[in-house]
């Protein structure tokens, strides 16, 4: 009997330094996990513009010169190169191009009846981004959120009024603008390499003046009003991405 359990005893002290040096083989045999791993790629953004209600509007003023909260739509394509650092801080650099349009509905009454005016400004502009960002590792890939600076060049843009007698007195007046974005996302790892990147970032501008004389610039011929001047800022935009890049 004591034999018999002396067999038994070294068959499993056999069996455990088995299993315990193939678990160790296979650990050795697994590729390290890298403390620095980068990304790049392109990314396709659609979303929204908001143009908040200016402040100090002289005696309820609500005629045009975006005198009143604006709306519009904005779409972009971006290219992003990311650093990621003992796997949850990362570092986006993104170098884009955006095309956004703010418009608003103007109707002015007078005794003969009413009619509505349609104002708009659309604005074309390069974007160099900067995002912090903090990586939660997950089986499909990784989740993260983010927070940073980006810069607006705006190099091209145009206003116009839907009324043909007007064209003249509405001009866009190309100004540069810091966004301060928030936001968060995902990525999908498609195999060893590709990266399927999903984001919804919010941007507000930190450059844009608070009071209506500061947004839009009116014009004068001697004591007559001739026009006005609209910045092109956005107070906040919204975009939505999706796109493709690869790890390495």
């Amino acid at each position: 009997m004591a034999r018999g359990r002396g067999v038994f005893g070294f068959g499993l002290a056999m069996g455990l330094l088995f299993f315990g040096a193939r678990s160790r083989a296979q650990e050795a045999g697994a590729p390290p996990q890298k403390n620095v791993e980068f990304s790049a790629g392109l990314m396709g953004l659609v979303g929204g513009n908001y143009f908040t209600t200016p402040e100090d509007i002289p005696g309820g003023y609500e005629g045009l010169g975006f005198a009143g909260d604006a709306g519009g739509f904005g779409w972009g394509v971006a290219a992003y190169g990311e650093g990621r650092f003992v796997r949850h801080l990362g570092l986006t650099l993104t170098l884009g191009y955006d095309r956004s349009v703010l418009q608003r509905d103007v109707t002015i009454r007078n005794p003969l009846g009413s009619v509505t005016i349609n104002e708009k400004v659309s604005i074309g502009s390069p974007r160099l981004g900067l995002m912090a960002k903090g990586i939660l590792p997950t089986p499909f890939g990784r989740m993260w959120l983010g927070l940073g600076p980006q810069f607006v060049l705006s190099t091209s843009s145009e206003a116009e009024l839907d009324e043909p007698v007007l064209q003249n007195v509405i001009h866009a007046e190309e100004t540069n603008s810091t966004l301060l974005d928030f936001g968060g996302g995902l990525v999908v790892h498609a195999g060893d390499r590709i990266e399927i990147p999903f984001q919804i970032i919010a941007s507000k501008n930190m450059s844009q003046d608070d009071a209506w004389m500061d947004r839009v610039a009116l014009r004068f011929e001697g004591q007559n009003l001739t026009g006005y001047d609209v910045k092109t800022q956005s107070s906040w935009e919204f975009r939505m991405g999706i796109g493709v890049g690869a790890r390495f």
